[in-house]
């Protein structure tokens, strides 16, 4: 399906799910089902097969040729069939933490695991957590690992980003962590965790079978390519609304206050670290050829010192009017916080009183360590970057000392993505203006205009899209799915419509 059709399914569904909650999830029932397709298809053809074998002898008739024929044959496909579904997730990635590293933090974990366990006829059954990893993230996750592919058997893998700790209290980690258990599945909500950890599997499942060697994976790819993108989009309407019981959850068994707390924190933290604290780090690139300081031991100061930057009243004014995106599993902070009952509230921060703290001593060490971790992975792309942005600034300056009649189209061309590639992206959409006057059908151009047009929020950069879609039919895609997502995550998924119907159209 393409973007347009994948949208009108998804707002369908979406509405399906809200008005007619039994239909849907009988839906969902049967469209899960369909994933284990070719394994009933072949168990019901082995015992077809056995039932009239087994009938004729009973009876003394003479048994048909095809009834053992189709049993060998069958029960021959289900093995390898079974061994092709079973897919491997690898752990998290980062650092194992043991109990005796941060008895603290593992006590936490203990004490909302007691208050996540479920009764169940008479029974409490507490969740397990395999493993307790650390990571690089903003961001708190568990990942089931089935030992047997699509057929099940998890473990449960905790990972907390060391930033995240950096950012939330003790208190707020908790309901974090409790979100995070909320996944595994409550009293009633065990058909809808078990739906999620299908998710996972089946596009793990996916990315397995596209790189498929042997004929009968083949086979299955030409289903499951098919299958799982249907199956995602099918079900996020209910992923959507597992997070938003994840959090009824956490609050139920912590403090729902406080959960609207970590959210909150949580969502302008991420926008502080992406538009501000790495790109202030990152603009040492031009000035030196090593990094200046190391980033992680210093994102804690950071995060103290400019709290004003990142605790921001009209960044939360945004996050509250900000939409979901049509692939994105979480609800926006309006919407979680609303079903939680709360109020948008602007969150403090105490540096003194952040979740790092649980690890003591250590805490120190997990930042160094996180630095070493991005001084092994970035240091030598650090080291090249500054020497590309040295040999850019010299040929721009070339370019800049030619008379502007000199300049050909594949020369402003050349410039416009210097000047980009260096950051001036004002100097580069003026340039891009240049050449497509000059050269109107110059369908990379317009693209990358329409691209750079959006991004500054001037919307003639869909006209120049379209005017991509047009020009070469390559560009169609690409060009469809920026101004698509463009208006869908404005809310204006009528013109989205439209806009993907022009480039079409066009085309």
């Amino acid at each position: 399906m393409d973007i347009s059709e994948r949208s009108v399914l998804l707002a369908q569904l979406e509405r399906r799910s809200e008005e007619q909650p039994s239909r849907y999830a009988l839906e969902v029932v049967c469209v899960a089902a369909l994933g284990y397709f070719p394994l009933i298809a072949l168990g019901a053809i082995a015992l077809t097969a056995a039932y009239y074998g087994f009938a004729a002898l009973v009876q003394g008739d003479p048994v048909s040729p095809l009834v053992p024929v189709g049993l060998i044959v069958s029960l021959a496909l289900i093995v390898p069939v079974a061994h092709a579904l079973v897919v491997k997730i690898e752990p998290p990635a980062g650092r194992t933490v043991t109990r005796e590293e941060a008895p603290k933090l593992f006590a936490l974990i203990d004490d909302v695991l007691q208050r996540t366990a479920v009764r169940r006829k008479d029974k409490v059954k507490r969740f397990e957590i395999a493993s307790v990893t650390l990571d690089d993230s903003c961001d708190a996750c568990i990942r089931q690992i089935p030992r047997w592919g699509v057929f099940g058997g998890y473990s449960n893998h905790l990972s907390l980003g060391i930033p995240l700790l950096a950012v939330l209290s003790i208190a707020e980690l908790t309901t974090v962590l409790a979100h995070e258990i909320g996944h595994l599945g409550g009293e009633h909500g065990r058909w809808a965790a078990w739906i999620y950890r299908q998710r996972a599997t089946f596009e793990a499942l996916e990315r397995k079978l596209a790189e498929s060697g042997n004929g009968l994976e083949r086979l299955l790819a030409k289903f499951y390519l098919r299958y799982v993108p249907y199956f995602t989009a099918y079900t996020l309407a209910l992923a959507r609304n597992h997070e938003l019981q994840a959090d009824q959850r956490a609050a139920w068994t912590t403090n729902a206050q406080v959960l609207g707390r970590a959210l909150t924190k949580k969502a302008l933290a991420d926008r502080f670290l992406t538009e501000v604290f790495w790109e202030r780090f990152y603009a040492h690139l031009e000035k030196t050829p090593e990094p200046p300081y190391p980033p992680y031991s210093m994102l804690p100061r950071a995060l103290a010192v400019a709290h004003k930057e990142w605790l921001r009243s009209d960044w939360l004014q945004q996050a509250m009017r900000a939409s979901t995106a049509d692939g994105d599993t979480h609800p926006p902070l309006g919407e979680r916080l609303a079903a939680l009952n709360l109020q948008p509230d602007l969150p403090t921060h105490a540096p003194e009183a952040v979740a790092l703290k649980l690890f003591g001593p250590l805490a120190t060490a997990m930042l160094k360590w996180c630095d070493e971790e991005w001084r092994v992975a970035n240091r030598a792309a650090w080291r090249k970057r500054h020497e590309e942005i040295v040999q850019a600034r010299w040929k721009i300056a070339q370019y800049e000392s030619m008379a502007e009649e000199e300049l050909k189209p594949q020369d402003r061309w050349d410039k416009s993505l210097l000047l980009l590639d260096i950051g001036r992206q004002a100097e580069a959409i003026e340039e891009l203006r240049t050449l497509v006057i000059l050269d109107p059908n110059a369908a990379k151009a317009h693209f990358l205009l329409g691209r750079l047009l959006l991004e500054a929020g001037d919307e003639t950069g869909l006209h120049n899209l379209t005017l991509a879609a047009q020009r070469d039919a390559e560009l169609l895609e690409p060009a469809g799915q920026l101004g698509y997502g463009y208006l869908v995550e404005r809310g204006r998924k009528a013109e989205a419509h439209r806009f993907w119907e022009r480039c079409q159209a066009a085309a």
